[in-house]
C-alpha cells in the first residue's frame, strides 16, 4: 500500500482475522486428536465459530485497497485455520501421556486465548468503508478510506475507490438488480445478485464434501482404526498430516496472485480426484503395506487441498459477492460449510462403521472432488486483478452496461489494468508477483 499508516490498519485486520481463524482451527484440531480417548468421550462439550468464520473473510477482503493484495490477505487467515489445526494436534499428542481429566479439557479451555488475542487486535480497528458508504453516512467512509491509503480523499486513488464504491451501490439500487428469491434457480436480474451468492453457497459446500471434515475430526481414526497403526504413531501422524496442511495453506499465500482463483481450484480438484480414487483403492485391499501406502496418498491429498480448495473457495466467494448483499451472500456460503460439515462428520463416520459400506463411504466425497472440475469451468468467471466493484462488470447483464456508473467502473477497471501492466513489467527485474490479464467469461444464469 500507499503508506505505512495503511500499511498497519490492513496487517493488523489481516492479524485479527487470523487468530480467529486459529481459534476455528483449533477447536476442529482439538477435537479431532481427543475423540478416541476415554476421558473425552464421557464427557459432552461443544462450541460455535459460525460468526466469526462468516464475516472475518468480509471485513479483510475490504480492508485490502491492492487487488493483487485481498486473495493474498484473505488466504493468510484459511492458513491460520490450518495452523490452529496443527498447533491442536501436537497438543493433543502430547496429552496423549495424561490420563486425567486434563487430557481433553486444557486443549479445549486453551482456546480462550487464542480468542482473546483477536479480540484485542480487532477492537482497535474500524468498520469497512464500504459499510459506511452503504449505510449513508459519507463522511466516515471518507474517514476510514483516507485511514487505509494514508492520503487524503481529494487524492487521485483514493477519489478512485470512493467513487467505484459509490458507483457500486448505485448500480445494486435499481429494482432489477434486488435479490429475488427465484433468482436463486435462475438468475435474470441485471447484476445477477443471487447468482453470485449461489455460487458462492456451491462452492464452499462442495468444499467440505470432498472429505475435509472427515480428515480434520477423524485424522487420528483414520490412521488407528481403518490403517490400523498404534494409537501413539496414530496420533503422531495425525498431528503431522496438519502440519504438511498449515505448511501448504501458507505456500499458497506467496503463490496466491500467481496464477488465477479458477486455475487454482481445478488444479486442485484433479489433483484431489486422483489422490481421493488411488486411497480408495488401498483401502479396498487391507493390509499392513497397502495401509501405508494409503496414508501417503492422504498426505498428497492434504498436500494439494492446503493451497488450493482450503483457501481459495473463502477468497473467491468473498470476492464475487455484490456489495449491498456482501454479508448475506458470505453467510449464506458459510451456513453451507457447516451444514455440510454437520452431515460429513455425522453420516460419515456411521456409514464407515457398517461392515457392508466401510472403505465404501468415501467414494461419496471421491465423487464432489470429481464434480468440482466442471462447476468451477463453467460457473466461476475469473476474479483475480478485479476490484470488488469492478467484479460486478463479470456479472453485469447487457441491459445496464451502458449506464454512466457501469462505464465509471470499467474506465477505472482499464486504468487499473494498465497499471498491473506496468508492476507486471518491473516484476522482470524483481522477484514480485505477476498480473496476468484475468479471464471474464461468464456464465448468464
Amino acid at each position: 500500500m500507499g503508506s505505512s499508516q495503511g500499511s498497519k490498519v490492513y496487517r493488523n485486520a489481516i492479524l485479527a482475522g487470523s487468530l480467529g481463524f486459529i481459534t476455528f482451527g483449533w477447536d476442529a484440531g482439538v477435537l479431532g486428536g481427543i475423540l478416541l480417548t476415554p476421558e473425552f468421550q464421557n464427557t459432552i462439550g461443544g462450541v460455535g465459530n459460525g460468526i466469526m468464520t462468516s464475516m472475518i473473510p468480509v471485513y479483510v477482503a475490504e480492508m485490502a485497497t491492492e487487488s493483487r493484495n485481498r486473495g493474498r490477505g484473505v488466504n493468510a487467515m484459511i492458513a491460520a485455520a490450518s495452523l490452529g489445526v496443527a498447533i491442536a494436534y501436537w497438543i493433543d499428542f502430547g496429552m496423549t501421556f495424561a490420563t486425567s481429566q486434563a487430557v481433553w479439557r486444557f486443549p479445549v479451555a486453551f482456546q480462550i486465548f487464542w480468542s482473546l488475542c483477536g479480540i484485542a487486535v480487532l477492537w482497535t480497528l474500524p468498520e469497512t468503508p464500504r459499510y459506511f458508504y452503504a449505510t449513508g453516512d459519507d463522511a466516515k467512509g471518507d474517514q476510514i478510506l483516507e485511514s487505509l491509503y494514508g492520503a487524503p480523499v481529494t487524492e487521485s486513488r483514493v477519489t478512485k475507490a470512493k467513487r467505484d464504491i459509490l458507483a457500486s451501490l448505485a448500480l445494486e439500487s435499481v429494482d432489477t438488480a434486488k435479490l429475488r428469491i427465484k433468482d436463486f434457480f435462475w438468475d435474470t436480474s441485471d447484476l445477477q445478485a443471487a447468482r453470485r451468492i449461489r455460487t458462492g453457497m456451491i462452492l464452499v459446500g462442495v468444499a467440505y464434501l470432498m472429505g475435509v471434515d472427515m480428515i480434520f475430526y477423524y485424522t487420528t481414526t483414520i490412521f488407528q482404526v481403518y490403517i490400523g497403526l498404534p494409537s501413539v504413531t496414530a496420533s503422531a501422524l495425525a498431528a503431522f498430516a496438519n502440519t504438511v496442511l498449515a505448511i501448504t495453506n501458507y505456500i499458497g499465500v506467496f503463490y496466491m496472485e500467481k496464477m488465477g482463483r479458477r486455475t487454482w481450484l481445478i488444479a486442485g480438484a484433479i489433483g484431489q480426484t486422483i489422490f481421493m480414487a488411488a486411497f480408495i483403492g488401498l483401502l479396498s485391499h487391507p493390509g499392513q503395506q497397502t495401509g501405508a501406502a494409503a496414508a501417503a496418498m492422504l498426505f498428497c491429498w492434504i498436500a494439494v487441498f492446503g493451497p488450493t480448495w482450503g483457501p481459495v473457495t473463502y477468497v473467491y466467494a468473498s470476492e464475487i459477492m455484490p456489495l449491498r448483499y456482501r454479508h448475506i451472500g458470505f453467510s449464506l456460503s458459510v451456513s453451507c460449510q457447516w451444514v455440510m460439515a454437520f452431515l460429513t462428520v455425522f453420516a460419515g463416520p456411521v456409514a464407515i462403521a457398517d461392515p457392508s459400506v466401510g472403505y465404501k463411504a468415501w467414494i461419496w466425497f471421491l465423487v464432489f472432488n470429481f464434480i468440482a472440475i466442471p462447476f468451477v469451468y463453467f460457473a466461476c468467471p475469473e476474479t483475480r486483478g478485479h476490484s470488488l466493484e469492478g467484479v460486478d462488470l463479470l456479472f453485469m447483464k447487457e441491459s445496464i452496461q451502458n449506464k454512466e456508473q457501469a462505464q465509471t467502473l470499467r474506465a477505472d477497471e482499464a486504468r487499473s489494468s494498465s497499471s498491473d501492466e506496468e508492476t507486471s513489467v518491473k516484476a522482470d527485474k524483481e522477484p514480485v508477483s505477476s498480473s496476468a490479464p484475468a479471464d471474464t467469461s461468464t456464465e448468464k444464469a
